[in-house]
């Protein structure tokens, strides 16, 4: 795995750090069945379509584990001034062929302060059409003066208009896959089309 150094040099360079097998396929299993066997009253319907549950980490015990993870809780310390591991929230995308679903509602940013860490853990494979997670590296110093409508959300024209489309990076990767990300940077999840991926995302604050 790789050491702190190398990923908060990524986070600073490029604003994300990919981490393969953070998880093994055991913990994985498990946290998958500890979270599709919740309530469906637990869940919430996000802003792309997605099934959210809100503090899962007090429903489920992987979710909680990775709440208090003390190796990504030491590189938030490091990276950000917002490194208080606030919840997890648990997401399913599931393909729907009437619907257009996503993880998000689009491109967006969370916030314009000046940095603010977030950790994302896949618990199913997520190829290209899984909906992953999509980066646009070098979008930090734009970010602040796109034009954004409802809740920090961004067009796709403006997105292809402002950047080159080698800076907009598709994070796919197996079960157990961590992904470190600064959103203040412009990210959205892809539009699904095919499967169900299952994601926990901390959230972390000042």
């Amino acid at each position: 795995m790789m050491d702190k150094k190398d990923i908060i040099y990524n986070m600073k360079t490029y604003g994300f750090c990919i981490i393969e097998n953070y998880w093994d396929k055991e913990q994985c299993d498990m946290a998958l069945n500890q979270f599709l066997n919740l309530p469906r009253d637990v869940f919430e319907t996000g802003q792309g379509g997605d099934l959210r549950c809100q503090f899962t980490n007090s429903h489920c015990r992987s979710a909680f584990d990775f709440l208090k993870d003390e190796f990504i809780q030491d590189i938030a310390k490091e990276y950000s001034r917002c490194h208080v591991a606030d919840r997890v929230v648990g997401g399913i995308v599931h393909f729907n062929p009437e619907q257009e679903i996503d993880s998000g509602g689009g491109w967006h940013v969370d916030s314009k302060i000046e940095a603010q860490f977030k950790s994302f853990m896949y618990l199913t494979d997520v190829g290209p059409d899984n909906g992953p997670f999509i980066f646009v590296q070098k979008s930090k110093a734009l970010a602040e003066d796109l034009p954004m409508y409802s809740n920090n959300r961004i067009s796709q024209e403006t997105i292809d208009e402002k950047f080159d489309s080698s800076d907009i990076i598709e994070i796919t990767g197996g079960a157990g896959t961590c992904v470190l990300a600064d959103s203040t940077y412009v990210h959205r999840g892809k539009q699904i089309q095919s499967g169900t991926r299952c994601t926990f995302t901390t959230y972390f604050y000042e």
